[in-house]
């Protein structure tokens, strides 16, 4: 079985794997024209394509291995300290926090510790507009405006 990181690699390369190979039998056919010559040089050049683009270097620093047992649990032990923060000091939005001017609250900008949408809190066009393309980034800073996403004070954000 692959590494995680390269099996995310190839699910989001198999996304445009069949544009390539489109792309490349249109170029194959371009040059060759309809004839068996341009089928072929289109598979070539669908084949080029898909293996200059379906290959990652593994990064410095990145490990396929397993963490150790003492990386785990304190992976474990952040992750609580994280949840008991949220349970214990979380206030509905927009909690003592300012965006900057010209940006969207909660879609292009957030505070510091992220925010979490509270959907019992806002009517239900705005959960229909919350997944809609186009509508989706006014619908996030309504529920700003209105305290539809959970936030941290900002004196209990770490610096």
């Amino acid at each position: 079985m692959a590494p995680r990181g390269i099996r995310r690699t190839r699910r989001l390369l198999w996304r445009i794997r069949i544009p390539l190979w489109l792309a490349g039998a249109a170029a194959g056919w371009a040059i060759g024209g309809a004839a068996a010559a341009g089928t072929v040089a289109g598979v070539a050049v669908a084949c080029l394509a898909e293996a200059a683009f379906s290959y990652r270097a593994e990064r410095p620093g990145e490990s396929h291995g397993r963490p150790a047992p003492g990386e785990i649990a304190a992976a474990r032990t952040e992750a609580a300290r994280r949840e008991q923060r949220w349970a214990a000091g979380a206030i509905p939005s927009p909690g003592g926090w300012q965006p900057p001017s010209g940006s969207l609250p909660a879609w292009n900008w957030t505070p510091d510790d992220g925010i979490r949408p509270r959907f019992d809190r806002v009517p239900r066009w705005v959960r229909v507009c919350y997944g809609t393309p186009f509508a989706d980034r006014y619908a996030h800073a309504w529920m700003w405006r209105h305290g539809g996403w959970d936030v941290l004070p900002p004196h209990q954000a770490p610096h």
